[in-house]
């Protein structure tokens, strides 16, 4: 019965030392939640400031915006967020904005399938005689 309880508090202490992007859903969102405090604390934000920022970063984690590791920057020693990419912080107005990154989209090109390459060979040909 210790060794089920001993092995519950290990976990306990180590499920917030993985990488940001092997830690659980439930676990990133708490994280969160301290990241948001921290920021309450360094920014001294009053309460609708507070929940304007838990309002936007919830719906940016629920909109998966936050599942790359390249978009927070998380220590694992520490276990909390240190920054998120592309939150900025107005110091004069007192809020808070997030760019999100666009996604840029190549031109894909179409392979041809064997029945367009034997026409337009065959086009060639009419056109060559």
């Amino acid at each position: 019965m210790e060794d089920l309880l001993s092995a519950v508090e290990s976990e306990k202490k180590n499920r917030f030392t993985k990488s940001w992007s092997k830690l659980e859903r439930g676990n990133k969102l708490n994280r969160l939640n301290d990241f948001i405090d921290s920021e309450k604390e360094k920014n001294k934000l009053d309460d609708e400031e507070y929940s304007k920022l838990q309002v936007l970063l919830t719906d940016l984690f629920e909109k998966s915006v936050f599942s790359k590791s390249s978009e927070v920057e998380y220590s694992e020693q520490e276990s909390k967020i240190i920054s998120i990419t592309n939150l900025i912080y107005d110091q004069e107005t007192k809020t808070y904005s997030f760019n999100l990154p666009k996604k840029i989209m190549k031109p894909s090109t179409k392979s041809k399938s064997k029945i367009d390459r034997h026409f337009s060979r065959s086009k060639e040909n009419k056109k060559i005689s």
